[in-house]
């Protein structure tokens, strides 16, 4: 099993500048000049990935068969230990036999549909699983982005307990209104996920319309409307930044010239 580092962006003829795996349909126009990172920065330990190219060409990355019909690949971390990944149903109605989580898992929907028997979550969804939660994935299809504070269990499914998942649908029109969040600095505001502080994970939404960087530390962010100058360097829509290693980084966050910043960032 490579590493997106690797395997995969050799088979885009990519290049990788201070530590950045740079991801994406057009490279030429994804390019960041060496000189432009600081090496200091959570940027310079991260890889760069294009949700939109992955979702059109998941072919040119470094998937493994984690299930029948159902392919991951893994962009920090191990398998066998907390990891963020990328989860593939190649068929329309994928599914993962019952598992146990032991600890905190998220789950955002980037193409496709997800279902459990607590409920069907669409494209643009993000929903967390508390410790002690187990599922039964069934009927779902795309491509989804997974954060595991350990991997899931499938034989200690006796431990399963009752629970409610923190469901959140980020394509809701009002997504922005119905969340409390709260002013952190001038032109930037934050909501805290509620998540069980016993769950190895924590994740935020951050919203700014500032140029004035705020400073996250997390595992990754993810762009999910305007555009994102993230250590200096400007990320549009559906462009995800994650740490290589499950350590997490310090990264600078803040709005594109011209733009408003929304973004998802979790850390282990």
């Amino acid at each position: 099993m490579g590493s997106v580092q690797s395997t995969a962006l050799t088979a885009l003829g990519l290049v990788a500048f201070a530590g950045v795996g740079i991801v994406a349909q057009d490279a030429e126009a994804a390019e960041i000049p060496e000189a432009a990172i600081d090496t200091a920065s959570g940027l310079s330990n991260s890889t760069v990935v294009d949700l939109n190219d992955l979702t059109t060409n998941p072919s040119n990355y470094d998937f493994f068969t984690f299930r029948p019909n159902l392919e991951k690949l893994i962009l920090s971390g191990a398998a066998d230990t907390e990891h963020i990944s990328i989860l593939w149903y190649t068929i329309p109605d994928g599914s993962v036999g019952l598992h146990y989580h032991s600890m905190t898992e998220s789950v955002y929907a980037i193409a496709g549909t997800q279902t459990d028997a607590k409920g069907v979550y669409p494209t643009g969804s993000l929903y967390f699983n508390p410790p002690g939660s187990g599922h039964e994935v069934s009927d779902s299809t795309g491509f989804f982005l997974l954060a595991y504070a350990s991997p899931p269990d499938f034989a200690s499914t006796d431990l399963i307990e009752a629970y409610t998942p923190v469901n959140i649908n980020t394509a809701e029109p009002d997504f922005e209104t119905i969340y409390p969040f709260e002013e952190a600095q001038d032109g930037v505001s934050t909501y805290e996920i509620p998540l069980d502080p016993e769950g190895g994970m924590s994740s935020q939404f951050i919203k700014s319309t500032s140029s004035e960087s705020y400073a996250y530390t997390g595992n990754y962010l993810l762009v999910l409307k305007g555009s994102c100058s993230i250590d200096g360097t400007t990320f549009a829509e559906d462009m995800l930044v994650v740490a290589t290693t499950v350590e997490a980084q310090l990264y600078n966050v803040s709005a594109a010239e011209g733009s408003s910043c929304l973004a998802l960032g979790l850390s282990f």
